[in-house]
């Protein structure tokens, strides 16, 4: 099995290109329009990029490790096609990532936030719930069903507080991780090419 996903891997690493030690990202389009969400009223330079357009940017860049030197190549197959200028569609993809990556650095904040209330809130009813369970431990020292209410009220406590440990071990390394892929195509070079 892992075999299989280590061959799939240089597989699917194969249909980039290498060029001076950066991995190229080619796309080619019949227009320079096609980047572009076309729905979007505002002028060029303020448009969003074209929904399919940056998911494939953003999985390209996700396949390889965040070290990994990279360059986004842009073909623009009509020649004539002067309708945007080349800087404007650079600055579009640098401007739109840049947004993306400081949207999922707020996400992480947000998260993390959260995560302090919910450790807040499994802390006290960690110490309620374990309050009870000794409490409970007065009552006739025999009887299962005290026994069975007071392991209840513990386990109760410390599953209040699995929320809180998810979020600060795990929950925040893929929103990080995002994080530093968006950041790192809103600095990657951009090269576009007329056709």
């Amino acid at each position: 099995m892992i075999l299989a996903i280590k061959k799939n891997e240089r597989l699917e690493r194969g249909r980039y290109r290498r060029e001076n030690d950066k991995i190229i990202i080619d796309v080619a389009v019949k227009n320079s329009r096609q980047l572009f969400n076309e729905r979007d009223p505002a002028p060029f330079r303020e448009r969003d990029l074209d929904e399919h357009f940056a998911t494939y940017i953003l999985s390209s860049v996700q396949e390889f490790p965040l070290k990994t030197a990279m360059k986004i190549r842009i073909v623009i197959g009509e020649a004539s096609d002067h309708s945007i200028e080349q800087a404007v569609i650079r600055e579009a993809i640098r401007s739109h990532f840049d947004y993306e990556s400081r949207l999922s650095q707020t996400n992480l904040r947000k998260r993390l936030r959260v995560g302090r209330w919910f450790f807040l809130i499994g802390l006290a009813t960690l110490f309620a719930c374990l309050s009870m369970a000794e409490f409970l431990r007065s009552f006739q020292p025999g009887a299962k069903l005290w026994a069975i209410a007071r392991e209840g009220f513990v386990i109760i406590g410390w599953v209040a507080m699995w929320r809180p440990v998810e979020v600060f071990l795990y929950d925040w390394w893929p929103l990080r991780e995002q994080k530093l892929y968006l950041a790192k195509i809103a600095e990657t070079e951009v090269e576009v090419v007329l056709e």
